[in-house]
């Protein structure tokens, strides 16, 4: 029996620290993989996403990159575009030159545009652009997400802002939290926030709640922490999605700060602390258009067989 060989790389993505931020596995040559394979070998990952490089559909783009959690595949996620755009640069799949150089990946929503941010033949910061954000209605009851979450709804209406459905490409319920001490001591039941992300995910299609606070531990703006029960995520360390739509549902609210970048801490819970720069840019009071930004660094290389 012929065995196949798979190069891959562990990053850890929005810290500078190694065994801080979301981890992440790149496979940057999956040429060959199936559907099936890719999905087994995330989840003998056992982490909350891998990703595989192929050659792109679309002549705009670099690279295809396609996302995987232990649940399925996702069609667009934003701690692996990070990643997996550092290991594209340092595996020469992209262009890796010192300054700021602007490249592509196709993704399951379109081409999205990256920044890498280069010196010395090291990638220093990614920043990607996100998909068009999308802001729903206020949802106002909350008792059942309020008991889902292991809180009092009072925990969630005293902050002054109504939960809410946002998304910069994939969807998120955005729920905003009183106090630091509350989210840091809030032990959700995951079978629960499940069924209740299902029934408040509308046309939307929710994946996952954030919940945020306007206390933090650090220098941040936010204390976040993401829960993505329906893919085989209990807590995730960082979600740049998430946070890319917490931006665009907090600009459509008129609560964005008045800053160029906004600092969310996330995954202090989990031991894997991680810093997300969200930037949102507004036009008549509407969010037009996100970009999320970190550092990535490497953490292991391997090889899988098969």
């Amino acid at each position: 029996m012929t065995t196949r060989s798979y190069p891959f790389w562990r990053v850890d993505v929005f810290t500078h620290t190694p065994l801080a931020g979301n981890p992440l596995a790149v496979f940057p040559r999956a040429s060959g993989l199936s559907d099936a394979e890719m999905l087994a070998i995330t989840r003998e990952m056992n982490i909350s996403e891998t990703t595989f490089i192929l050659p792109p559909k679309d002549r705009r783009a670099d690279y295809r990159n396609r996302i995987f959690t232990p649940g399925g595949e996702l069609p667009f996620a934003g701690h692996p575009s990070l990643g997996t755009a550092y290991v594209a640069a340092m595996e020469g799949i992209v262009p890796l030159r010192n300054g700021s150089t602007t490249i592509h990946q196709e993704v399951g929503i379109g081409v999205l545009p990256l920044e890498l941010v280069v010196r010395g033949k090291r990638v220093e910061r990614v920043v990607m652009t996100q998909g068009r954000p999308k802001v729903g209605p206020p949802i106002r009851k909350v008792e059942a997400l309020a008991k889902a979450l292991g809180i009092l709804p009072r925990d969630i209406t005293a902050t002054g802002l109504h939960p809410g459905n946002a998304s910069t490409g994939i969807s998120s319920l955005q729920v905003p939290i009183r106090s630091l001490e509350t989210v840091r001591e809030m032990v959700p039941d995951m079978a629960a926030l499940g069924r209740v992300t299902r029934k408040l995910s509308g046309e939307t299609g929710d994946v996952g709640v954030y919940v945020f606070t306007f206390e933090a531990e650090g220098d941040s703006d936010l204390h976040a922490r993401g829960f993505f029960p329906l893919y085989g995520i209990p807590e995730d360390p960082a979600t740049g999605s998430a946070a890319g739509a917490c931006g665009a549902f907090l600009a459509a609210n008129r609560r964005f700060a008045a800053k160029e970048w906004l600092v969310i801490e996330q995954g202090i819970e989990i031991h894997h602390p991680s810093r997300i720069e969200v930037a949102v840019a507004v036009s008549r009071g509407r969010p037009t258009a996100v970009k999320v930004g970190g550092e990535v660094v490497e953490v292991m290389r391997g090889t899988l067989s098969l």
